[in-house]
Order: structure tokens, then sequence, then C-alpha cells
């Protein structure tokens, strides 16, 4: 049982920390700037449908157990990272690596980033 609560409560950190970040850039994003320029009324409109449906879909992830649409390999892996780092990855996962380490340099990152943008067109 406590191995359950553990994954779960690692799951909701993850999941509320990206909920967090989607609220905290509202009114603008990333892949809305192709579409209209960032500090636009309807950058800003774009913008909040976008982030409204990922909050809805976060919040509900953090609720659901984790077992139920993540692979046993996915879980276990969770278990060596504390739940304060998995808020920081959904929170601020422009901070971080794949592999789950510091960047080394974040002069051009994009704060609003979050791995579910679309990779940046040249």
């Amino acid at each position: 049982m406590s191995r359950f609560l553990e994954e779960y409560a690692k799951h909701f950190a993850l999941n509320v920390g990206q909920a967090l970040q989607g609220l905290r850039y509202f009114f603008s994003h990333p892949d809305i700037d192709e579409l209209s320029p960032r500090g636009t009324f309807k950058h800003a409109v774009f913008s909040m449908r976008l982030r409204s449906k990922r909050i809805g879909n976060d919040l509900f992830f953090a609720l659901v157990p984790p077992h139920w649409h993540h692979t046993r390999e996915e879980l276990d892996s969770m278990r060596c990272v504390p739940s304060a780092k998995w808020f920081q990855y959904g929170y601020c996962a422009w901070r971080f690596s794949e592999s789950g380490n510091p960047q080394d340099d974040l002069t051009s990152v994009d704060k609003r980033w979050d791995p579910r943008c679309r990779k940046p067109q040249p």
C-alpha cells in the first residue's frame, strides 16, 4: 500500500506542477506565437483556450491513479526521484534536460515551454 501511495503522490505532484505552470503563463503559450504576436489580445485568447484544456487535463490526471495509464517500468522510475523534484519537473520543465538533470544554460530558454509544446521552427 505504501508503494501505491508513493507513486500516486509523485504523479500527483508532477501533474499539479504542470497545471500551475499553465496558470502561471495562462495568457501566453509558445505554440500560439506562430498564430499571433505575443502581447496581443488574439494571442491571449488563443493561449487561454489551449492552456484551459491542458490545465483541465493535468488536473484530471493528477486525480486519476497513475497505475491506470503508466507502465510498471514508468512507475518504478518515479520512485528514485523525490516528490518535490517531480513538482518542479511539471512546474518548470524548461529548467531540466530529458534526463531530469538541471540545464547548464538557461539564457535562451522560453519559460512558457513544457514538454507538450511543439518544437520551435527554425
